[in-house]
């Protein structure tokens, strides 16, 4: 699998996003793929994959998805992307909130020599979604200091 290869497997991936289409993202995956989740916990095989994938499109039906880079080193990609959608219905036992999503989430593959994926480990800021959805409360972080505030203050 050369990386004209990895590159192309990606961008059908992306427009399989766009049509929110679980089956053709879950058949980049191999058959016996797993996959490691923050929320979903480990998922194995490519059934329970796309499961996940309808999950995510059930709950977020306004999804969208912009892949922002894409890293290959021979067959391990990371691919840093947005996720922004509204929640119009449950999702892993959380109520509809009709609440807005927009976060940042990079996962890591390892592509397999089918040319497909054989690993993933997905990697997101979950008590960010969580805020989002209204099931946790933060605090607003203090604004950031600049370098001539630190310097007056001296």
């Amino acid at each position: 699998m050369n990386r004209d290869d990895i590159t192309a497997l990606f961008v059908q991936r992306t427009d399989a996003w766009a049509r929110h289409d679980a089956e053709a993202l879950a058949a980049t995956h191999s058959e016996t793929a797993v996959g490691d989740s923050p929320m979903q916990g480990r998922l194995e095989g490519r059934p329970r994959i796309r499961e996940v994938y309808e999950d995510w499109f059930r709950a977020f039906p306004d999804m969208s998805y912009t892949s922002r880079r894409l890293i290959i080193d021979g067959n391990r990609v990371a691919e840093l992307f947005t996720l922004r959608g509204t929640q119009s219905a449950s999702f892993h036992g959380v109520p509809p909130t009709a609440r807005k999503v927009d976060f940042k989430s990079a996962i890591f593959y390892t592509i397999a020599a089918d040319g497909l994926i054989a690993e993933d480990e997905r990697v997101y800021d979950v008590t960010r979604v969580l805020v989002q959805l209204g099931l946790l409360k933060a605090k607003p972080s203090a604004p950031e200091k600049t370098r001539a505030d630190v310097e007056q203050a001296t």
